[in-house]
């Protein structure tokens, strides 16, 4: 088949993805090519691709046009590569149409619903597929005609799960190790003590991610714990959380982008993820890869994700992610159960092969249905 993926900046997850997805397609023996913003293709490689410029010309639209009309399939992600997508086909001669949504395109807070996005990708598409429930859901909403509920898994899980879970006195020579690599800047609220416990945090600097309340946690378990946040993003969030740990004093450490996230999590005692919203993010599946306990909020797909294997608590409930905290800390047995059936649910996760085929039998149904032989 002929295959063209569209992607536009945005969520990082969906972007790496859309790489390693084209890469597998390619090893199937398909072509791919890749249409994507200049920012995207700088930081992925996403193999044969096109860019698609801020401000397109006559001629580049043309030539997009043209690409996206010869081709068997054309497969949208997120709401904006949807749209586009959809503004470049006509119903003459238009190939099979898939948008997928990667996640929610407001902040997360308020409830999402259909005449709040831009349905039209999604009424022109033949499927579109969510990342989680919520966001299938959604797209039902919007009008499509077919929905899919679709896995986008770390790339990290498989190693991480061939790993053994180092012992307390192994994680502690670890995070000594690990804290030693760190500027003063990383602690402004107090000296970095690698022998509290540690918990871990691993996002983005957004304002969907909610890393804010990992400050007042950290303010509240002041004299139990270290807490790392890993991660960059918005400056004014950094601001936030570096002025709140010197004035209240916080054991939060601020340790930026890091390209060993897997010896971070294994340096952890328990892992943490407060957002507003996530579909199934990659940072818990990798905790539960780790045998990390986690403890998540209850919204978007992480419920489908670690019901049952983590501990879950309501966005914005500071009290009861440091009561959960604690609870990981102080009870053995119930990290030994969550962890142990943390590890089996996410080894069970279809992996990229395997998605890879599932896609591939998706692009065949919506061809046949529109008589493209390929």
């Amino acid at each position: 088949m002929n295959i063209v993926q569209i992607v536009l900046s945005g969520d990082g997850a969906m972007a790496g993805h859309v790489a390693t997805l084209s890469k597998h397609l390619r090893l199937a023996g398909h072509d791919v090519v890749v249409a994507a913003d200049a920012d995207v293709l700088s930081h992925y490689d996403m193999g044969a691709s096109i860019e698609i410029p801020a401000r397109l010309s006559g001629t580049q639209v043309r030539l997009i046009k043209r690409l996206v009309r010869s081709t068997d399939v054309v497969h949208a992600h997120g709401n904006n590569g949807g749209l586009l997508a959809a503004t470049l086909l006509t119903e003459r001669h238009r190939p099979g149409f898939i948008v997928s949504w990667h996640a929610r395109t407001s902040d997360g807070r308020a409830r999402l619903s259909a005449p709040k996005v831009d349905s039209f990708g999604v009424r022109l598409a033949d499927a579109v597929s969510g990342t989680s429930p919520d966001l299938v859901a959604l797209a039902i909403e919007a009008g499509a005609k077919e929905t899919w509920l679709d896995y986008v898994p770390s790339p990290m899980v498989p190693d991480l799960l061939d790993t053994t879970r180092p012992t307390p006195e192994e994680r502690l020579t670890l995070r000594t190790e690990l804290f030693e690599t760190l500027p003063e800047v990383a602690s402004p609220g107090r000296d970095i003590d690698p022998n509290r416990p540690m918990v871990l945090t691993v996002s983005s600097l957004i304002p969907r991610k909610n890393v804010l309340t990992t400050l007042e946690a950290a303010t509240a378990l002041r004299e139990e714990v270290t807490w790392v946040l890993v991660g960059r993003g918005d400056l004014s969030i950094d601001d936030q959380l570096r002025l709140g740990a010197i004035s209240t004093r916080a054991p939060l450490v601020l340790a930026g982008e890091r390209n060993d996230v897997d010896r971070w999590l294994a340096a952890a005692d328990v892992f943490a993820l407060p957002s507003v919203w996530e579909a199934r993010p990659l940072a818990v599946q990798e905790a539960m890869a780790a045998q990390v306990p986690v403890i998540a909020t209850r919204t978007g797909g992480i419920p489908d994700l670690l019901e049952g294997a983590g501990i879950l608590f309501d966005v914005d409930d500071v009290a009861a992610m440091v009561h959960g905290v604690r609870r990981l800390l102080s009870e053995p047995g119930l990290v030994e159960t969550l962890t142990t059936k943390a590890r089996k649910k996410i080894s069970k996760q279809p992996e990229i092969t395997e998605i890879t085929r599932h896609w591939i039998d998706r692009y065949r149904k919506v061809t046949t249905a529109k008589g493209i032989t390929v």
